[in-house]
């Protein structure tokens, strides 16, 4: 009976250690999770709040220039420009945080009246750029 549970917490460990290695993109870069410094952690911050103040403040022409192109490319600035036309203006958003998801991606949390959502940095010829995970919405950049 011992060599049972013996066996059983082997099989457990084993399953536990190989759900560890998973092969998904950004799992190689949890490790660099705590290497970024108080000054790239500000910037990203700072790069966040700068592209949200332009959505708050109206000027989501200059906000779609800080795109990735694969981002501008899936959404032209025109349509993005007439959506957000539609959305109420003056509504301020605010950032909740930003997380480093390894040396070139950053996810920032932000609220913006009642909603709170998510998008993404990537750093991109040693500039961040804004990778909008959804920019259907008012309330999603």
């Amino acid at each position: 009976m011992r060599t049972l549970a013996h066996l059983a917490h082997l099989a457990l460990t084993v399953a536990v250690v190989a759900g560890c290695a998973s092969t998904e993109p950004d799992h190689q870069h949890h490790h660099h999770h705590h290497s970024m410094t108080a000054e790239e952690a500000a910037r990203l911050r700072g790069v966040a709040t700068t592209y949200l103040g332009l959505l708050s403040g109206g000027d989501p022409a200059t906000a779609w220039a800080m795109w990735t192109t694969d981002a501008q490319q899936r959404d032209p600035r025109e349509v993005f420009v007439d959506r957000l036309a539609q959305c109420e203006p003056g509504v301020p958003y605010e950032v909740l945080g930003v997380v480093p998801n390894g040396p070139d991606l950053a996810r920032v949390a932000w609220r913006h009246g009642e909603r709170t959502g998510e998008h993404l940095l990537r750093l991109h010829d040693g500039r961040w750029r804004v990778d909008p995970v959804d920019t259907t919405t008012c309330g999603a950049p």
